[in-house]
């Protein structure tokens, strides 16, 4: 019997001291040893396997990230990722009128 393939919920946002990207992927019903995450740096691929099912899907990101110092942790059917930029994000402010 074929698995069908489900895409997961994706959550991205900048981390507290913006210097980083936190991606937190739901993958309920997964099993952590089916979990495979690679990471590039302007995209991320991901799949994992449930008893019926399997998660699959490909993100890309607009802020490039050292994919090299990525870190990722699954827990209670979530993935969590936490990946630098290559640059700071810092940009220059601009008054608003």
């Amino acid at each position: 019997m074929e698995k069908r393939i489900l895409m997961p919920m994706v959550n991205v946002s900048h981390n507290k001291d913006d210097t980083g990207l936190r991606i937190e992927v739901d993958l309920a019903g997964a099993r952590k040893e089916t979990v495979d995450l690679e990471m590039g740096p302007y995209g991320f691929c991901v799949s994992a396997e449930g008893e019926d099912f399997r998660y699959e899907s490909c993100y890309s990101m607009v802020h490039q990230v050292n994919a090299k110092k990525a870190k990722a942790k699954f827990e209670s059917g979530l993935l969590k990722i936490l990946v630098p930029f290559t640059e700071s994000m810092r940009g220059h402010k601009v008054r608003v009128a």
